[in-house]
């Protein structure tokens, strides 16, 4: 989202740091020599209070999330948290639940250089999922012995709000190829199945894009748009679902742009100013400790905090510092040299060296 007036911030942004289990605190470092190089770069100050979060706390301190950490979390301007394994559940509950962070934002890019192991290579597209209310509330319950039954929640507050921001992102974001890329919004239900909750969904995208002329709209059954995600990536621009289809169907466009190692993510109440940014791939314990995982992930959605930092506190150095991120890992993977590249990916480097590359590339734009 662009930024009208620019007002510096002069104090450090307090970043709340939630590593994560398996992988997660060696792509944290990563994206964290990352910040490192942007502050000196950009001028930008970070004060990091790292907190416990996921099964490593439930160990520690026999809470996923403690007091603590949820109290770090409402007092930080952002926070960055890596994968958490078995606990997601109860992250889910205390902060995106907790917090109303109802926009989870889950961009899906490729580049040439790594086309494959993506489809295409230029895809850019971002999968928008409505993170509040659906059946990832898990309201279950056993009616009798062995039979269960899961309530999903579908309000009208929820799908216009997501309506909303999923037609002004079109509106605002930068593409990679803007004389070619359509500005699009497409809607995925299962609205001959859900005739009322997903058809609420489609009612309301259906009466707000009368509103924005300049984008167009359209709507796919969300098994015919995983087809389509697979045919034809680089034909979509804005793809927005309810909680459940969302999360796959962003799966399955960040591996077709090239792999989940890839994939950022947001979570974010615009309007309170709550948010926390993570990959959108597992904590991956069978490969913890051996240096080899993909920080890609983690240092996009290091970039999108900086993006939102931008956004919410009209800081043009911040917005600027993102790009800075993404420009560097642009130029890295559509490198000759692909010995540089994260081995998901073929390259020969590992977490740490992949993450000095990118901060490199930073420090020698300035």
């Amino acid at each position: 989202m662009k930024i009208t007036d620019v007002a510096q911030v002069t104090r450090p942004y307090r970043i709340c740091v939630m590593r994560g289990d398996g992988i997660g605190p060696e792509i944290m470092d990563a994206a964290l020599l990352v910040l490192n190089s942007i502050s000196k770069v950009f001028g930008l100050k970070f004060s990091y209070v790292e907190v416990p979060a996921g099964d490593a706390a439930l160990r520690d301190y026999g809470d996923a999330l403690p007091q603590k950490s949820i109290e770090a979390f409402a007092s930080s301007d952002a926070c960055l948290k890596g994968p958490v394994g078995e606990t997601i559940m109860d992250l889910n509950n205390k902060l995106r639940f907790g917090f109303d962070l109802y926009a989870n934002l889950r961009p899906a890019k490729s580049y040439p250089g790594i086309c494959p192991p993506a489809l295409k290579p230029d895809i850019d597209l971002v999968v928008i999922r409505e993170n509040s209310e659906g059946f990832y509330r898990a309201l279950e319950a056993e009616v009798e012995p062995g039979i269960w039954t899961n309530t999903g929640v579908f309000t009208e507050k929820a799908a216009r709000r997501i309506a909303e921001l999923s037609f002004r992102l079109s509106r605002s974001r930068r593409r990679k190829s803007e004389q070619e890329k359509a500005r699009k919004v497409t809607l995925a239900t299962k609205t001959n199945i859900f005739r009322n909750t997903h058809g609420m969904y489609l009612r309301i995208f259906t009466e707000l894009a009368e509103s924005y002329h300049d984008i167009g709209f359209e709507h796919y059954y969300a098994d015919a748009l995983c087809a389509a995600l697979v045919r034809q990536p680089e034909k979509f621009d804005i793809i927005t679902s309810e909680n459940l289809l969302a999360d796959l169907l962003s799966d399955l466009a960040g591996q077709v742009a090239g792999g989940l190692g890839m994939t950022p993510g947001t979570n974010i109440n615009y309007e309170t100013k709550h948010a926390y940014f993570e990959p959108t791939h597992g904590s991956a314990p069978d490969i913890a400790g051996t240096g080899v995982a993909n920080p890609i992930g983690q240092i996009r959605s290091a970039a999108l905090m900086l993006e939102y930092l931008g956004f919410v506190h009209e800081d043009d150095r911040a917005v600027r510092a993102a790009e800075a991120v993404e420009s560097a890992i642009e130029s890295l993977l559509n490198s000759h040299d692909r010995s540089k590249f994260p081995r998901e990916l073929g390259g020969e480097a590992n977490t740490r060296a992949v993450a000095r590359s990118v901060a490199a590339l930073i420090s020698s734009s300035k």
